[in-house]
C-alpha cells in the first residue's frame, strides 16, 4: 500500500472512534447525573417527611428545608436543578391512610388528633438531558415518604404549640 494515500484513513478513523467515545463518556456523565438527581429527590421525599412529623402543621420552612435549601432561602432548590417547594405535595392521614382535609382543625375526626402519618410526594419531576445534540426531558417516577407522626410540633401533655420551633 502507499504511505502517501493511506495518511487520510487514519484521520477519517479517529474521527469515527472519537465520536463514539465521547457519546459513550457523555452518555456515562448523564447516567452519573440522573443516579444522582433520582437519590436526592429520594433524600428530599424522606427529610421532608421527616420534618413534617417534628415540625408544626403547614410550617413553610418544612418544604423550603426538604429542597436543601436555607429555612428563610425561597425559590429552587440549591441542590436539585428544576426542583422548587411548588412541586412537593405534603398530605397528613388518618389510621386508614385517608388524607386530612383540615389537619390544623381542633377536632378529634378530622383534625389534629386524627392525623397518624405525614406524607411527601414528588410527581413529575423533569430531568433534562445534557448531552450535545441529543437533547431530551425524561418524566422521572413519583417518589414518596410516609412516615408515622411524632409530635406535629407540639407537647406530648397537650395541643398547645411550643415557642420555639424546631424547624
Amino acid at each position: 500500500m502507499n504511505a502517501k494515500r493511506m495518511r487520510g484513513v487514519y484521520v477519517v478513523e479517529f474521527a469515527i472512534v472519537s465520536l463514539l467515545l465521547f457519546i459513550l463518556m457523555f452518555g456515562v456523565l448523564e447516567m452519573g447525573r440522573l443516579f444522582f438527581t433520582v437519590n436526592a429527590l429520594n433524600e428530599t421525599v424522606r427529610r421532608g417527611a421527616r420534618l413534617a412529623a417534628v415540625c408544626e402543621i403547614n410550617e413553610p420552612r418544612i418544604l423550603r428545608r426538604a429542597i436543601f435549601n436555607a429555612a428563610e432561602q425561597a425559590g429552587a432548590s440549591s441542590l436539585i436543578a428544576n426542583l422548587e417547594t411548588a412541586d412537593l405535595t405534603l398530605v397528613y392521614l388518618d389510621a386508614t391512610g385517608a388524607v386530612i382535609a383540615t389537619p390544623a382543625a381542633a377536632g378529634a375526626a378530622t383534625g389534629f388528633s386524627a392525623i397518624r402519618y405525614v406524607q411527601l410526594r414528588v410527581d413529575n419531576f423533569s430531568f433534562d438531558l445534557l448531552i450535545p445534540g441529543m437533547r431530551g426531558v425524561f418524566t422521572l417516577q413519583p417518589f414518596t415518604s410516609t412516615l408515622p407522626r411524632e409530635s406535629l410540633g407540639r407537647h406530648a401533655e397537650s395541643d398547645v404549640v411550643p415557642e420555639i420551633t424546631p424547624c
